[in-house]
Protein backbone atom coordinates (compact mmCIF):
# COMPACT_ATOMS: atom_id res chain seq x y z
CA UNK A 1 0.00 0.00 0.00
CA UNK A 2 1.57 3.47 -0.72
CA UNK A 3 0.66 6.08 1.75
CA UNK A 4 1.99 9.74 1.44
CA UNK A 5 4.94 9.38 2.87
CA UNK A 6 5.78 6.67 0.19
CA UNK A 7 4.86 8.75 -2.18
CA UNK A 8 7.12 11.28 -1.76
CA UNK A 9 10.40 9.21 -1.02
CA UNK A 10 9.88 7.34 -4.10
CA UNK A 11 9.33 11.16 -5.54
CA UNK A 12 12.37 11.99 -4.01
CA UNK A 13 14.38 8.93 -5.01
CA UNK A 14 13.64 9.18 -8.46
CA UNK A 15 14.84 13.33 -8.39
CA UNK A 16 17.86 11.77 -6.66
CA UNK A 17 18.96 9.07 -9.44
CA UNK A 18 18.06 11.56 -12.34
CA UNK A 19 20.59 14.33 -10.49
CA UNK A 20 23.49 12.32 -11.34
CA UNK A 21 25.62 12.96 -14.70
CA UNK A 22 25.33 10.18 -16.52
CA UNK A 23 23.25 8.33 -19.23
CA UNK A 24 21.20 7.57 -16.09
CA UNK A 25 20.06 11.25 -16.32
CA UNK A 26 18.50 11.22 -20.03
CA UNK A 27 16.99 7.71 -19.64
CA UNK A 28 13.69 8.10 -17.10
CA UNK A 29 12.95 11.54 -19.24
CA UNK A 30 13.04 9.75 -22.42
CA UNK A 31 10.70 6.94 -21.14
CA UNK A 32 7.88 8.24 -24.23
CA UNK A 33 10.43 9.18 -26.98
CA UNK A 34 9.99 7.72 -30.39
CA UNK A 35 13.34 9.00 -31.50
CA UNK A 36 16.73 6.92 -32.70
CA UNK A 37 19.63 8.39 -30.83
CA UNK A 38 23.18 8.09 -31.94
CA UNK A 39 25.54 8.40 -29.54
CA UNK A 40 27.16 11.92 -30.28
CA UNK A 41 23.72 13.26 -29.55
CA UNK A 42 23.51 11.75 -26.34
CA UNK A 43 26.80 13.07 -26.00
CA UNK A 44 26.28 16.66 -26.91
CA UNK A 45 23.08 16.19 -24.56
CA UNK A 46 25.61 15.17 -21.28
CA UNK A 47 27.69 17.83 -22.19
CA UNK A 48 25.16 20.62 -21.72
CA UNK A 49 24.41 19.35 -18.39
CA UNK A 50 27.53 18.73 -17.09
CA UNK A 51 28.66 22.24 -18.10
CA UNK A 52 29.88 24.11 -14.17
CA UNK A 53 31.58 26.84 -15.89
CA UNK A 54 28.77 28.38 -18.12
CA UNK A 55 25.26 28.74 -18.35
CA UNK A 56 25.23 27.14 -21.63
CA UNK A 57 26.89 25.09 -24.53
CA UNK A 58 27.12 25.78 -28.32
CA UNK A 59 25.93 22.91 -30.18
CA UNK A 60 27.99 23.27 -33.72
CA UNK A 61 27.83 19.88 -35.61
CA UNK A 62 27.57 19.81 -38.71
CA UNK A 63 24.30 19.82 -41.23
CA UNK A 64 21.95 16.70 -40.86
CA UNK A 65 24.11 15.55 -37.52
CA UNK A 66 20.83 16.26 -35.64
CA UNK A 67 21.26 19.23 -33.65
CA UNK A 68 17.69 19.74 -33.10
CA UNK A 69 17.53 16.25 -31.72
CA UNK A 70 20.36 17.31 -29.53
CA UNK A 71 18.22 19.85 -28.23
CA UNK A 72 15.55 18.19 -27.46
CA UNK A 73 16.79 15.71 -25.51
CA UNK A 74 17.82 18.83 -23.40
CA UNK A 75 14.81 20.04 -23.45
CA UNK A 76 13.28 16.53 -22.38
CA UNK A 77 15.09 16.44 -19.20
CA UNK A 78 14.41 20.11 -18.04
CA UNK A 79 10.98 18.99 -18.80
CA UNK A 80 11.29 16.26 -16.70
CA UNK A 81 12.81 17.82 -14.05
CA UNK A 82 9.71 20.07 -13.70
CA UNK A 83 12.01 23.33 -15.18
CA UNK A 84 9.17 24.34 -17.72
CA UNK A 85 9.81 27.82 -18.09
CA UNK A 86 11.73 26.51 -21.84
CA UNK A 87 11.75 28.89 -25.00
CA UNK A 88 13.26 28.07 -28.42
CA UNK A 89 14.22 30.99 -30.44
CA UNK A 90 14.50 30.15 -33.89
CA UNK A 91 13.77 31.56 -37.26
CA UNK A 92 10.15 32.19 -38.08
CA UNK A 93 10.19 29.14 -41.35
CA UNK A 94 11.78 26.74 -38.54
CA UNK A 95 8.72 27.31 -35.98
CA UNK A 96 6.38 24.81 -37.58
CA UNK A 97 9.18 22.47 -37.39
CA UNK A 98 10.63 22.32 -34.08
CA UNK A 99 6.95 22.82 -32.60
CA UNK A 100 6.28 19.06 -34.67
CA UNK A 101 9.67 17.57 -33.68
CA UNK A 102 9.02 18.43 -30.02
CA UNK A 103 5.33 16.32 -30.47
CA UNK A 104 6.59 13.65 -32.12
CA UNK A 105 9.76 12.78 -31.21
CA UNK A 106 9.64 13.85 -27.27
CA UNK A 107 5.67 13.70 -26.74
CA UNK A 108 6.67 17.63 -25.43
CA UNK A 109 3.97 20.28 -25.91
CA UNK A 110 4.85 23.31 -27.58
CA UNK A 111 3.14 27.02 -28.63
CA UNK A 112 3.99 28.47 -31.00
CA UNK A 113 4.06 32.69 -30.34
CA UNK A 114 3.55 34.65 -32.63
CA UNK A 115 1.53 38.81 -33.15
CA UNK A 116 -1.51 36.99 -33.46
CA UNK A 117 -1.56 34.49 -30.25
CA UNK A 118 0.54 37.00 -28.38
CA UNK A 119 -2.49 39.76 -29.18
CA UNK A 120 -5.31 37.27 -28.46
CA UNK A 121 -3.45 36.04 -25.01
CA UNK A 122 -3.43 39.26 -23.58
CA UNK A 123 -6.66 40.60 -24.76
CA UNK A 124 -8.23 37.01 -22.63
CA UNK A 125 -6.56 38.86 -20.04
CA UNK A 126 -3.07 36.96 -19.35
CA UNK A 127 -0.43 39.14 -17.99
CA UNK A 128 2.47 38.03 -19.81
CA UNK A 129 1.90 35.67 -22.99
CA UNK A 130 5.33 34.17 -22.77
CA UNK A 131 3.87 32.53 -19.68
CA UNK A 132 2.75 29.45 -20.78
CA UNK A 133 1.98 25.70 -20.10
CA UNK A 134 4.37 24.76 -22.68
CA UNK A 135 7.39 25.24 -24.48
CA UNK A 136 7.30 28.29 -26.11
CA UNK A 137 8.30 28.45 -29.92
CA UNK A 138 9.73 32.01 -31.11
CA UNK A 139 11.27 33.80 -34.00
CA UNK A 140 14.04 35.75 -33.25
CA UNK A 141 12.17 39.03 -34.64
CA UNK A 142 9.33 38.64 -32.56
CA UNK A 143 11.45 37.54 -29.24
CA UNK A 144 13.30 41.04 -30.33
CA UNK A 145 10.27 42.84 -30.63
CA UNK A 146 8.60 41.44 -27.54
CA UNK A 147 11.61 41.47 -25.32
CA UNK A 148 10.27 43.98 -22.99
CA UNK A 149 7.82 40.81 -22.27
CA UNK A 150 10.46 38.02 -22.52
CA UNK A 151 12.90 39.80 -20.15
CA UNK A 152 10.58 39.32 -17.21
CA UNK A 153 10.62 35.57 -17.28
CA UNK A 154 13.60 33.74 -15.88
CA UNK A 155 13.75 30.80 -18.27
CA UNK A 156 15.31 27.73 -17.19
CA UNK A 157 16.37 27.36 -20.46
CA UNK A 158 16.80 29.18 -23.99
CA UNK A 159 17.55 27.05 -27.05
CA UNK A 160 18.64 29.91 -29.79
CA UNK A 161 18.34 27.73 -33.15
CA UNK A 162 20.81 29.31 -35.94
CA UNK A 163 22.87 31.09 -33.37
CA UNK A 164 25.81 32.07 -35.63
CA UNK A 165 23.20 34.41 -36.93
CA UNK A 166 23.85 36.37 -34.11
CA UNK A 167 27.41 36.53 -33.79
CA UNK A 168 29.01 39.83 -32.36
CA UNK A 169 25.76 40.12 -30.58
CA UNK A 170 27.34 42.97 -28.64
CA UNK A 171 27.98 45.30 -31.26
CA UNK A 172 25.53 47.75 -32.43
CA UNK A 173 25.98 47.00 -35.54
CA UNK A 174 23.83 43.79 -34.66
CA UNK A 175 20.60 44.86 -34.79
CA UNK A 176 18.94 40.85 -34.03
CA UNK A 177 21.24 40.61 -31.11
CA UNK A 178 21.26 43.99 -30.00
CA UNK A 179 17.25 43.07 -29.69
CA UNK A 180 17.05 39.95 -27.62
CA UNK A 181 16.81 40.16 -23.98
CA UNK A 182 20.16 39.68 -22.50
CA UNK A 183 18.50 37.46 -20.20
CA UNK A 184 17.98 34.83 -23.04
CA UNK A 185 21.65 35.47 -23.98
CA UNK A 186 23.03 33.87 -20.44
CA UNK A 187 20.89 31.00 -21.04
Amino acid sequence: MNTPYHAKYYACELLRRSASNSTDKLSISLVDASVDLNPHQIEAALLAFRSPLSKGVLLADEVGLGKTIEAGLVLCQYWAERKRRLIVVCPASLRKQWSLELEEKFNLPSVIMGAKSFREAIKAGKENPFQHDGIVIVSVNFATGKKDSARLIPWDLVVIDEAHKLRNAYRPSNKMGQGLPRSMMRN
